[in-house]
């Protein structure tokens, strides 16, 4: 079954969706890059208990439930000659640049409570700047086309654009250890003086260069026409959000979606440090990062597969294929991380080639979510208009962008609690308890394969498809007009 052809009209020009899609890069490091590097210099580096690391990544996220909604009702209320989105996105790409580059100068003392005290005041800096970034961006991408499967070609872009980002993302650590070694003549791990390097570094080229660039070349869709519209209320704005049948199965989804990946991405750095390692971080963690390049690379494949599979068998149908194959590859992480696997060196590299097993069965979910939960956003907004008359994807955007990063945190703070309920001590290094890594490997592949099922029931009564958005397109076009693609 072939879906219907897009129209000239409704078809986003490629220049313009690489443009877009580039945000989606700087996006991801925002969203993920804290959390990213927490583990290692917090938990290897400098020893911080596992249960503090995680409040500590929990409590900005607090503070994003004030931040996210605002931002949406202020970018959806804006009417410049720039745009309603494009302002924030650049303001916000600027500051990201500055802020991370500082968070990671934590300061030299004993307590962990400073050094935590630190993190938390500088995350909530940062993350009010993501916010100002992330939240217009993510209604710019919704409001794009109206068409139901060229939003999916559009979050195609976005999608290689993430997996980008979650590959470089996931060579910041070892990155660290390199940079650690040339700065610091005696250096053997991983140094501060590494990671404030790399710190500054993705500072400046993917916040503040990479972040400019969907604000300085992309359209807006929506930027005339909201000029004569009423205001967005905050409050109904989120009331709408929270009556949609259709918006709660997806908030379900990557709650969901978002514990499993954020607890099992965690553990595994630890697992092949201490369980499969020597316990020396740096070289942990260059396992770690060709395990992420892994997943990256089997994304970047994934890309047309699932947009492809999208017209067949539909946003949902697809879903449904990559969920399964999620069960498949969460009961494999138990065979999968262990020791004992014969070691292949690539490029004076020693891999274990078992690990990558792990992205070929689970990496395929991780694109199809973020390609098609964002391209369902997109028909959801539609279905709120229809409802309700107002174009509200700023506000749609925060709520499911705080709620998003509030299970992030959750999840960060659920990894050091099952750090500690597990023994785990990093003074000892690769002479923990057997029992210690038992119940480590349990919360690996136990965890996604129980979310990925109940992610599968959430997802069978989400009430959207191809003929309901074409007719409600249809029946907004006769309301108020169409709204071509900007040329």
């Amino acid at each position: 079954m072939t879906p219907p052809l897009t129209s000239t009209s409704d078809r986003v020009p490629v220049g313009r969706k690489l443009a877009l899609g580039l945000g989606s890069f700087t996006s991801f490091f925002g969203f993920a890059g804290p959390e990213r590097l927490a583990w290692p210099v917090f938990g290897m580096l400098l020893g911080v208990e596992g249960w503090l690391i995680g409040l500590a990544l929990l409590i900005p996220r607090l503070w994003d439930a004030v931040t996210d909604p605002v931002m949406g009702t202020i970018s959806d209320n804006t009417r410049t000659r720039f745009g309603r989105r494009r302002p924030y996105i650049l303001i916000g790409a600027l500051l990201m640049g500055v802020l991370f580059s500082v968070m990671w100068f934590v300061p030299d003392v004993e307590s962990d409570y400073v050094k935590m005290g630190w993190f938390v005041v500088f995350q909530l800096l940062f993350f009010t700047a993501y916010t100002v970034f992330s939240v217009p961006y993510a209604a710019l991408s919704y409001e794009m086309t109206p068409d139901y499967h060229e939003r999916t070609r559009v979050m195609a872009y976005l999608g290689f654009f993430h997996k980008a980002g979650e590959f470089l993302a996931g060579w910041m650590p070892a990155i660290m250890g390199t940079l650690s070694l040339a700065i610091v003549a005696d250096a053997t791990d991983i140094t501060m003086e590494g990671v404030q390097a790399v710190a500054v570094i993705v500072g400046v080229s993917v916040f503040m260069l990479c972040g400019s660039i969907p604000a300085l070349f992309v359209k807006e869709r929506f930027a005339a026409p909201v000029t004569r519209s009423e205001r967005v209320n905050m409050m109904a704005g989120i009331g709408a959000a929270l009556s949609s049948r259709a918006f709660l199965v997806l908030v379900s989804v990557i709650v969901l979606n978002t514990l499993s990946g954020i607890l099992a991405s965690a553990i595994d750095q630890f697992i092949l440090v201490y369980y499969m390692g020597d316990g020396t971080a740096a070289s942990g963690l260059v396992q770690k990062a060709m395990l992420t390049s892994g997943y990256a690379i089997v994304g970047f494949a994934s890309i047309p597969i699932i947009s492809w599979l999208a017209g067949p068998l539909g946003k949902k149908g697809t879903l449904f294929f990559v969920y399964g194959l999620m069960v498949i590859g969460s009961i494999a992480k138990w065979f999968i991380f262990r020791p004992g696997h014969p070691i292949v060196t690539v490029f004076g590299i020693d891999v274990d080639p078992v690990i990558l097993i792990d992205p070929l069965l689970c990496g395929p979910m991780w694109v199809a979510v973020k390609i098609l939960l964002a391209s369902m956003m997109a028909d959801i907004c539609d279905e709120d208009e229809l409802r309700h008359g107002q174009r509200r994807e700023g506000m749609f955007g925060a709520v499911f962008s705080w709620l998003e990063k509030l299970v992030v945190s959750l999840a960060a703070l659920a990894t050091g609690l099952a750090l500690t309920v597990s023994g785990f001590d990093a003074a000892l290094g690769a002479d923990q308890a057997p029992e210690t890594f038992l119940k480590m490997r349990l919360f690996l592949a136990g965890a996604p394969a129980i979310t990925a099922v109940f992610a599968i029931l959430v997802l069978l009564l989400y009430p959207l498809n191809a003929q309901t958005a074409e007719e409600t397109r249809r029946a907004l076009e006769r309301r108020r007009g169409a709204v071509p693609v900007q040329d």
